[in-house]
């Protein structure tokens, strides 16, 4: 049987060994059956005076969170989803709590999901600044810079017929009717979102910084953070010192981390870098607002799967064999989770973890991965034990039966006769 730190390992070995996956399938889109939101894209939560996390909905084309920070004469907001109408939802919830103009977009980051609303913002209030740091504003210009920029629209463009002609087919092919409505559901976002990208107007940064800045804004400090390289080469942290709220772009998230456009190696070196500033709470890229005990756990995965890549290294393995180990037949008298375990792809644990409700994932996190005892894993959650417990067992009969499918659906594992 694996000890929960080896699963943990493994499945960074199998993110890793299929690196040639297609970034934008990895990073950026939800699995076609995955239920998305149908109402509401964002629930503003206060995490201080003044100051909210937009927490995104689940959609078919993911939406990044937002920080919304209020001053007394504007507001700020930190990133801008992944389109204008996504942006123009939180717009209309923002003027629903202050009729204070938008001052300054601040984009964490180049990804798409974080700057391809800018110009809702940019049209409603043609003085506002766009703020991000000098890599950022490079990075959104280059054509291979990765998953973002204005040269990765086309590449957006070039990819939907590809991916509505798919769901057309699953359409046709899913019986189950709550199923089907879903993926009908996610096809006419693909539409709208195809509508969009063609329509498109790039606001880019009008101001960039290079090292640590300190924003005066109507009475509020807000401090930019340069700290070094992590989830991209220009990643900026957003930091409320008498709020003790840091926002972190997706160097900092609250699932499997994205790492195609990474620095995996310097990652752990700017969380500790970030973890001197003196903050309570995190907004993070995505996911739910998390307490900073967050950065730990979060930074631990890196130092996991770093561990784990040298050690296989220096067994002489080659990118090839590990990714034969992760995709090739399992060992014969492995026990099913081994079995799977040595054969995931495609991102499918952290899409099966994503499925589960927030208090049952947090708290599989905790215990089967981080290997927190349940009263540990009670302190953080702020709960008694007894619920950590309940919460787990629930979450893991849920957690089988989304790992059953997607193993039968790449075909790792076949039902018995």
């Amino acid at each position: 049987m694996w000890t929960r730190r080896q699963v943990l390992a493994q499945i960074g070995l199998a993110a890793a060994a299929v690196h040639t996956l297609d970034p934008h399938e990895l990073c950026c889109v939800m699995p076609a059956h995955a239920q998305t939101a149908d109402k509401d894209l964002f629930e503003l939560k206060k995490v201080g005076d003044g100051v909210y996390a937009a927490i995104a909905a689940p959609r078919y084309k993911v939406n990044c969170n937002a920080a919304v920070i209020m001053t007394n004469d504007g507001v700020v907001v930190v990133d801008s989803h992944s389109k204008p109408s996504a942006a123009r939802a939180l717009y209309n919830e923002i003027q629903s709590i202050t009729k204070q103009p938008i001052r300054k977009i601040i984009n964490t980051h180049f990804h798409w999901d974080h700057w391809q609303g800018n110009e809702v913002y940019a049209n409603a209030n043609p003085g506002v600044e766009v703020v991000a740091s000098e890599r950022t504003k490079e990075n959104l210009t280059r054509p291979d810079a990765g998953v973002g920029g204005v040269p990765y629209i086309e590449k957006q463009l070039a990819a939907l017929p590809g991916e509505m002609a798919k769901l057309k087919a699953d359409i046709q092919k899913e019986t189950d009717p709550a199923k089907k409505a879903n993926l009908e559901s996610n096809l006419q976002q693909a539409e709208e979102f195809q509508k969009e990208l063609q329509n498109m107007k790039p606001a880019l940064p009008t101001r960039t910084v290079a090292t640590t800045t300190t924003l005066r804004e109507g009475g509020r400090e807000i401090q930019l953070h340069v700290l070094g390289r992590a989830h991209t080469n220009g990643d900026l942290f957003i930091y409320l010192p008498k709020e003790k709220v840091v926002a972190t772009g997706d160097a900092l998230i609250d699932w499997m981390p994205f790492m195609a456009d990474g620095y995996p190696t310097e990652w752990p070196e700017t969380l500790t870098a970030l973890e001197k500033l003196g903050f309570d709470q995190i907004i993070p890229g995505h996911g739910e607002v998390a307490p900073k005990g967050q950065l730990a756990f979060f930074r631990g995965y890196f130092v996991d799967l770093i561990a784990a890549v040298q050690k296989a290294s220096a067994d002489g393995a080659t990118l090839e064999s590990e990714r034969e180990s992760t995709t090739g037949e399992a060992s014969a008298g492995g026990s099913p989770e081994e079995e799977f375990f040595q054969t995931v792809l495609h991102g499918d644990v952290d899409r099966a973890l994503n499925t589960l409700p927030l208090a049952f994932r947090e708290v599989i996190v905790l215990v089967d991965l981080e290997e927190l005892s349940y009263k540990e894993a009670a302190e953080v959650v702020g709960c008694p034990v007894g619920t950590v417990m309940s919460r787990l067992s629930r979450g893991r009969r849920l957690l089988r039966v989304s790992l059953a499918h997607f193993a039968r659906e790449h075909g790792y594992l076949r039902e018995r006769a």
